[in-house]
């Protein structure tokens, strides 16, 4: 952890490898730019059979917005989807 304080990130502990399907896209804390005090609650109001939906939601709604190969959408896109539907 001392490490990423290092580059400048905030590291948070995040559980073990057997938790680490919490960050996983379809989670709440995937891809939503959250603050070191956010992300303990994010980690753990993720849903193992809720996360395949979300992700599945997130790619379909990516695609309908660059589908037409015109559309670049900036990174704050992203964060914005995955917010509306981890959150």
């Amino acid at each position: 952890m001392a490490l990423v304080e290092d580059t400048g990130c905030d590291a948070v502990d995040a559980g073990t490898l057997a938790d680490s399907w919490r960050q996983q896209p379809g989670a709440p804390c995937y891809c939503t730019d959250l603050s070191r005090q956010e992300m303990p609650g994010a980690l753990a109001a993720a849903e193992a059979d809720r996360l395949p939906r979300r992700r599945d939601l997130a790619v379909a709604a990516i695609q309908e917005r660059v589908g037409d190969a015109t559309t670049n959408p900036d990174a704050g896109y992203g964060v914005r989807l995955n917010r509306v539907l981890f959150m």
